[in-house]
């Protein structure tokens, strides 16, 4: 419907600001409620939220048709846990088609829902799952129908609210699984398939930083530096800010860089593996001693922070020990 209909429709009729703006909210609405909602408020954790966030993200959620928020974050647990094996449920070692939508279409997955006992407790997430084709209906079609009656026209909300958005949303999401575990860099961890994409990330809401994501999965953020595109991390920081979050976590920037100088070290390895064995051996031996020593001032640069942290928070110290405090994990950084 989407590929055909949306097309000869726009050409027949042309497209109306009302649809734009209508396309962008159901868009953005469900594409957040599953970044946000179902993967990093339900399945992994990363913060707790107010029960009125926790409505939302079950309500568009259900709007984005990737089935109930407990099959959803039953399965995903399953993708970390078993990675890159036979139990991940859209293994990428089975192919690209098979990890972006053919695990859907073709093979019937067994879920056990033993994995997800936590989410069992709320009454939002068990009704949400028990009458899941009422709340997807009702979410996902009839409200983006009536919202189009309103203020375009009914045809125009069907193709564009409800199939052209309901297509963006879910290739998106299998972007994910296929794009970020097939393409771009294993920044983080070559032990996993999954990969940093910054293109999905820009489709996605800031999912596309999957290496980091795999490696970190309790983290509220996906992009962790500032600049990375992820509105996903902005949309919870915003609401911690408004008491609607609370216990973002987040880990310390030494264990990133631990990390990434980790899985740089095995790349080298990895590209030496292809060298003779002269110039591997001695080339391998300098990579430790230099990744040693890369190890040792890292971990003196995370000390000297802590203690200028420990330092500032007691009312006590005399401002000469916090400046000196604060020189040396400045001079670490710069030796780092």
């Amino acid at each position: 419907m989407s590929i055909i209909g949306v097309p000869i429709y726009i050409y027949a009729h042309g497209i109306t600001v009302a649809d734009v703006i209508l396309f962008g909210f159901w868009s953005l609405a469900t594409g957040l409620a599953i970044t946000v909602g179902y993967h990093r408020l339900l399945a992994h954790r990363a913060f707790k939220a107010h029960p009125v966030v926790v409505f939302l993200s079950l309500f568009f959620g259900a709007a984005a048709f990737e089935e109930s928020a407990l099959q959803w974050t039953s399965q995903h647990r399953d993708h970390h846990k078993y990675v890159d094996t036979d139990r991940d449920p859209y293994n990428i070692k089975q192919g690209f088609f098979y990890a972006h939508i053919g695990w859907i279409l073709f093979h019937n997955h067994p879920i056990d829902y033993e994995n997800v006992k936590d989410l069992q407790q709320n009454k939002f997430i068990m009704h949400q799952h028990q009458n899941y084709l009422f709340w997807a209906v009702g979410a996902g079609i009839l409200l983006p129908l009536l919202t189009g009656i309103l203020w375009s026209n009914w045809l125009s909300a069907v193709l564009i609210s409800v199939f052209a958005r309901l297509t963006f949303v879910h290739h998106g999401t299998f972007f994910i699984n296929s794009v970020c575990h097939y393409f771009g860099k294993p920044t983080y961890d070559i032990q996993s398939s999954a990969k940093d994409h910054w293109l999905v990330a820009f489709i996605t809401n800031g999912e596309g930083y999957h290496s980091f994501h795999h490696r970190f999965p309790s983290d509220y953020r996906n992009g962790h530096k500032w600049y990375h595109w992820d509105p996903s991390k902005w949309v919870i920081a915003l609401m911690d800010r408004v008491g609607l979050t609370w216990d973002l976590k987040h880990v310390s920037k030494f264990q990133i860089l631990a990390a990434r100088i980790t899985a740089e070290r095995a790349l080298v390895e990895s590209y030496l593996s292809c060298h003779s064995h002269t110039v591997r051996v001695a080339a391998l031996e300098n990579l430790k001693v230099r990744y040693e020593q890369l190890k040792q001032v890292l971990y003196a640069w995370e000390l000297h922070v802590k203690e200028y942290a420990v330092l500032c928070r007691e009312a006590q110290a005399k401002s000469e020990l916090v400046k000196s405090a604060l020189k040396r994990a400045h001079d670490a950084r710069r030796t780092f």
